[in-house]
């Protein structure tokens, strides 16, 4: 069984590349130095500054958030036989949207992970609501626990691999220029595990107990079926309802997610020999997430949607369009593979 390892300590990081493998180890301990006194070492000693002078103590349903969120993702590593590590507290900071705008230069989003950072965060004016907030906590760790690989050369370090989400090499960069790939599946399988383990990160935390029971309360009942019957929205997808106005929230990345899910639904028909249900082919890509190992779910997709689905897949970006093509494309080319 896998062991837990230590406080401020994570698994190391893959490397690849050209450089000497002592510039390779100095990349890969920079990584894992992250969590502990050399968190901030990384960004400049001005950035580092105004980070600590805007960063908004946690309150304790954050801190019990982080806690459960450790919890959560530890158990899911130790199923697919992985080292369990804690995030820390100190790598997540809740800062102003001004100063977030200005920073990451990532207007309008509510929370993001850096990885080559080892850190996550959030938009203290886009989560206003604790149980979105417990819940985008949840979702930046999810990320930062991610399998990883980087690149190292003479003159080039960065992330190759976070998850799925593949970056360009170095040579592809300098022959047709930077991109990304996997990028939607990625945010999916994100989504996916922060959707299903929900009920748990919020139910078990004891700062949340009214807003929880004001979600499940019956006057919140009443507005999720009137959300029901005049929104494109299943319950399932709700995370927040407002009971004083009827506003609501609901997991991020949801036609990414339905193609995951259409994915793995065909992969099922086509394998019941192998698996024993649906879920057991979308552990197949959540432990992908985790542990980096593609090759398996890239033969499940070529076997049931064709040889160059899996590429497809690859091409599904976080527009909600780009979901919509590629669940067109794999539908199509299922019905071809189908027909007598």
């Amino acid at each position: 069984m896998p062991e837990k390892l230590p406080p401020l300590e994570r698994p190391e990081p893959e490397v690849f590349g050209s450089a000497s493998k002592e510039k390779q180890e100095a990349a890969k301990i920079s990584i894992m130095q992250r969590f502990g006194e050399k968190h901030l070492e990384q960004i400049s000693k001005e950035a580092a500054a105004a980070l600590a002078t805007i960063d908004r103590p946690k309150q304790p349903f954050e801190q019990e958030a982080i806690k459960t969120a450790n919890a959560i993702t530890n158990n899911l590593l130790e199923k697919f036989g992985l080292p369990q590590f804690d995030v820390p507290e100190r790598n997540l900071h809740v800062i102003p949207d001004k100063n977030y705008a200005t920073i990451l230069d990532a207007a309008g989003s509510s929370a993001i992970t850096i990885q080559d950072r080892q850190t996550i965060i959030l938009n203290a004016e886009k989560l206003t609501d604790p149980l979105v907030k417990a819940s985008a906590i949840f979702h930046e760790i999810i990320h930062l626990k991610n399998f990883l690989r980087l690149e190292v050369t003479k003159d080039f370090h960065l992330i190759h691999r976070s998850g799925l989400r593949i970056e360009a090499n170095e040579k592809k960069i300098k022959d047709i220029g930077d991109y990304s790939a996997f990028s939607g599946l990625n945010e999916a399988i994100v989504a996916e595990i922060e959707k299903r383990h929900f009920p748990e990160l919020i139910a078990s935390n004891p700062f949340l107990k009214s807003e929880w029971e004001a979600f499940n309360s019956k006057k919140s009942n009443r507005i999720k079926e009137k959300i029901l019957r005049e929104k494109s929205v299943t319950q399932d997808e709700l995370l927040w309802i407002n009971n004083s106005d009827g506003s609501y929230s609901t997991f991020s990345y949801y036609e990414q997610r339905k193609v995951l899910n259409y994915v793995v639904q065909e992969i099922y028909e086509d394998h019941k020999d192998r698996f024993d249900s649906k879920d057991a082919v979308m552990t197949e890509f959540f432990t992908a997430h985790f542990n980096g190992q593609i090759s398996q779910i890239a033969r499940l997709v070529g076997n049931v949607f064709g040889k160059e689905a899996f590429r497809i897949l690859s091409m599904m970006d976080v527009p909600e369009n780009s979901a919509r093509l590629v669940m067109a494309y794999l539908k199509k080319h299922r019905q071809e593979k189908t027909a007598p």
